[in-house]
């Protein structure tokens, strides 16, 4: 397995950039389609078409938020995760986990690319590292989480969204 880790090109205080994607309800909807609605939280994952530990993390993570969906609508938040695989995969994913909420799909690696998101590579099967963004309701990136990990994450970027205060 590979690793490809130029750096993120973004930062906290940038904006999201505006890239199209296929969502798994079959629309093209932008990164940049949540601006001036609601803040937005970003997970870019691996997960559909994983095995093993790398894919029991990327489901880890789905879980988190599927978990903080419900409160997360109440504050206004919006959830968005984006993996490198097929619609077809996303969408048997997204029934099987029964994530409600969308996915993006980045099969060409154009944001994760644009972002400078690292990805792992295995057998060809390239994927993108656990890497979480907070987005306020005007396109600014609040907070940027590398390595993602399910404990604390929802609340770091709430945090970040709603600062205390």
């Amino acid at each position: 397995m590979s690793t490809a880790a130029a750096g993120l090109r973004v930062k906290i205080g940038d904006e999201m950039p505006s890239v199209g994607h296929r969502a798994t309800d079959g629309y093209l909807l932008n990164l940049r389609s949540f601006v001036g609605k609601q803040p937005t939280i970003f997970l870019f994952f691996g997960g559909p078409s994983l095995k093993g530990a790398a894919r029991d993390r990327g489901d880890a993570l789905a879980n988190a938020l599927k978990e903080a969906t419900p409160r997360l609508s109440k504050l206004g938040v919006s959830v968005v995760g984006v993996t490198t695989d097929n619609e077809k995969q996303q969408s048997d994913y997204v029934a099987e986990l029964g994530l409600p909420f969308l996915l993006f799909c980045d099969e060409r690696r154009i944001a994760v690319e644009l972002l400078g998101i690292p990805t792992t590579s295995d057998r060809g099967n390239v994927n993108a590292e656990p890497t979480a963004f907070a987005v306020g309701k005007d396109g600014t990136i609040l907070d940027i989480v590398e390595q993602a990990a399910p404990k604390g994450l929802v609340a770091r970027l709430l945090e970040a969204i709603f600062p205390p205060g």
